[in-house]
């Protein structure tokens, strides 16, 4: 019985599972290693920041690069942790972006350039109301539009690096562009016809489960169109939720951060569901955003989870949700049904 192993912070933890309940492991292995990206970065950058462009860092981007990337950066919040009040500097008229984009169920991609939305009030007004509107709807935004109009406001231009083992590469261009050659990537897009009863999905390592805030793009991920009611999260989160306590609270202000509409949306995609998470963040904070159960250990929350469920009841794993997005599908043979 060959152990299965999931990123967890900067290690990795493993479960062992009864050939006869496991249905599919959906792995994409990330670069560990960020020398050789480090160095086309560098590279790049030298002609993209200059007469006076801002160099600004996405929070997508793994610690070790921007410490490779040295000073003279400011580094940008996740728009949905940023209130609509949130000004940007009269003197920047052109940047550079360095990201390491991740596919968003919700929003197309994470890391394109969506958390500048709240320094222009038109752009996020729109923006606010398109993404209320998905959440509410379990549709999705598409963020094209959106970025041509940020560009009609800031000479910008992205620096981003896909990590996908075997494919490593950085690729530039404005966010329109990069858009479009992440979307002909498909770099997370997994299709799966075979049904699970038990779900188990791990952020993919630091830096993608620093905090609950951090990971939470892995729901809308991995269970839109999902039929499993057992759920197995692993997000180490030493960060904690990443969040104030009063965005988690269900009377928080209408004009709060996006945050607070994502986790409802997140608790929607959830409700009806068994969740078992593996994480350092205390279960009272876990049941506060999302209702769920705590565990130390992965075999103890794997036990949990397949309580009286019959033997050959199937398990799925996804080992690196931050970059993979499943897409159920009915059986051809269910279909002639």
């Amino acid at each position: 019985m060959p152990a299965v192993w999931l990123p967890y912070g900067s290690t990795s933890i493993s479960i062992r599972i009864d050939p006869e309940d496991l249905a599919w492991v959906v792995s994409r292995e990330l670069v560990l290693d960020y020398s050789m990206l480090l160095s086309s970065l560098k590279n790049i950058l030298k002609d993209s920041v200059k007469d006076g462009a801002a160099l600004l860092l996405d929070p997508t981007l793994p610690a070790v690069l921007k410490q490779g990337i040295g000073g003279g950066f400011r580094e940008l919040l996740s728009f949905d942790l940023l209130s609509p009040v949130s000004t940007v500097e009269d003197s920047m008229r052109s940047a550079c972006l360095v990201s390491c984009p991740h596919p968003d169920a919700l929003i197309g991609f994470r890391g394109l350039g969506e958390n500048l939305f709240p320094f222009y009030p038109k752009l996020w007004k729109e923006f606010t109301s398109g993404f209320l509107e998905a959440a509410e709807s379990g549709g999705k935004i598409d963020l094209k539009p959106y970025l041509s109009k940020l560009c009609d406001n800031l000479d910008l231009k992205v620096v981003t690096l896909i990590p996908l083992e075997g494919d490593p590469k950085v690729i530039s261009g404005s966010p329109v562009e990069v858009y479009e050659a992440l979307n002909s990537l498909q770099p997370g897009l997994v299709s799966t016809q075979t049904p699970v009863q038990v779900l188990v999905i791990s952020a993919g390592g630091n830096p993608f489960d620093e905090s609950l805030s951090r990971a939470m793009s892995i729901i809308p991920n991995c269970l839109q169109g999902a039929e499993c009611d057992r759920i197995i999260l692993a997000i180490e989160g030493l960060k904690g939720l990443g969040l104030p306590p009063d965005l988690v609270s269900d009377n928080a202000e209408p004009d709060s951060p996006l945050i607070a509409k994502y986790i409802s949306f997140c608790r929607n995609l959830l409700n009806g569901k068994t969740v078992h998470v593996v994480s350092a963040i205390p279960e009272p904070l876990l049941r506060t955003v999302l209702d769920c159960r705590a565990h130390d250990a992965l075999l103890d929350a794997y036990r949990a989870s397949r309580l009286f469920l019959a033997k050959g009841s199937k398990t799925g794993i996804v080992t690196n949700a931050s970059f993979t997005v499943l897409r159920f599908e009915t059986p051809k043979n269910a279909l002639k049904e």
